[in-house]
C-alpha cells in the first residue's frame, strides 16, 4: 500500500509538489549491527525509519507537509564489528555519504532537512559532517536522535534505566510495540552492563573509542529483561508527540548557518 509520507513510494511530479509547500524531508539515520541475542541486527535502521513515518504523519495532522527520504541503513558501527551480522562505513565514507545525499535533496529545492538517528555511534561521525554540509548548502541541516526530545516520558516509563543505551529496556520495548515477531524471547532472560567499566568514561570526564566487547560479553548494555510492549507503544506515542510539536514550530527554520 502505498504510503504519501514516504519519499520512495512519490512520483516525481509529488515530489516536486513537496519542495514548492516547503515540505520538511526527514532522513532516517540507522545502522545495521548486532542487538545482543534478542533483538535483530537492524533495530537501528527500523526504528529510525518507524519514527520518521510516524512523525511525518504527526506533522501531516498539523498541516506541516513532511516527507521521509529513503533510510540510510548502514552507518559508523565499527565498534561491533566483533559480532556476528554487523556491517560498518568507514568513517570517512560515511561522512561523504551524509555530504551526497543532503545535497542531493537540497538540489530539489528542500531547504528543511533533519537527520533523524537511530544509533548512538552516528553522533560523533554526523555532527562532523555537517560542517560541511551546512556551509555548503548555506542553510542548517539538523540532526536528533529519536529519543532526544523526550527525556522526561523515559524518566517516567522506564523502571530500570534512566534513558537510552543498546538492546536495552528502552530499545526493547519500542521493537516490541513496532513488531514483537521481531523479538527473542530470550530477552525475558538477558541484561549487559550499562557502562564502561571506567569512573573517568561513565562520568563523561573523557572520552575514546572503544568496541563493545571491551565492556559486555554478549552485546548488550542496559536491561532487557524489563521490557514491555506496553511501555515501548507509550514511548512512541511521547516521542513522536514530542518531535512534531518542536519541528511544527516554524522558528527552527529560519536560523542561520
Amino acid at each position: 500500500m502505498k504510503n504519501p509520507y514516504r519519499w520512495d513510494n512519490l512520483t516525481s511530479p509529488q515530489i516536486k509538489k513537496l519542495s514548492e509547500e516547503g515540505a520538511i524531508v526527514l532522513v532516517p539515520v540507522g545502522s545495521t549491527e548486532q542487538h545482543g541475542p534478542h533483538l535483530p541486527v537492524g533495530t537501528d535502521a527500523l526504528m529510525a525509519t518507524a519514527m520518521s513515518e510516524k512523525l511525518a504523519a504527526a506533522l501531516g495532522e498539523k498541516g506541516v507537509p513532511c516527507v521521509v527520504a529513503p533510510t540510510i541503513a548502514v552507518a559508523n558501527s565499527t565498534h561491533h564489528m566483533s559480532f556476528a551480522g554487523s556491517l560498518t562505513l568507514r568513517p570517512e565514507t560515511y561522512l561523504a555519504l551524509l555530504r551526497d545525499y543532503c545535497r542531493s535533496i537540497a538540489s530539489h529545492g528542500f531547504r528543511k532537512i533533519l537527520l533523524v538517528n537511530g544509533h548512538g555511534g552516528n553522533i560523533a561521525p554526523t555532527n562532523t559532517a555537517l560542517i560541511s554540509i551546512n556551509e555548503e548548502l548555506g542553510f542548517p541541516v539538523y540532526f536528533t536522535g529519536y529519543w532526544q526530545a523526550s527525556a522526561q516520558a523515559e524518566q517516567e516509563i522506564l523502571e530500570t534505566q534512566k534513558g537510552m543505551i543498546h538492546a536495552c529496556e528502552e530499545e526493547t520495548s519500542l521493537v516490541l510495540a513496532l513488531d514483537d515477531s521481531l523479538v527473542d524471547p530470550i530477552y525475558k532472560e538477558t541484561k549487559g552492563k550499562p557502562g564502561h567499566g571506567s569512573p573517568m568514561l561513565d562520568e563523561g570526564i573523557w572520552e575514546t573509542f572503544h568496541r563493545m566487547e571491551a565492556h559486555t560479553e554478549n552485546g548488550v548494555m542496559g536491561n532487557s529483561y524489563a521490557a514491555t510492549k506496553e511501555k515501548g507503544e507509550a514511548l512512541t506515542k511521547r516521542m513522536v508527540e514530542d518531535l512534531a510539536e518542536k519541528l511544527a514550530d516554524p522558528s527552527i527554520w529560519e536560523q542561520k548557518v
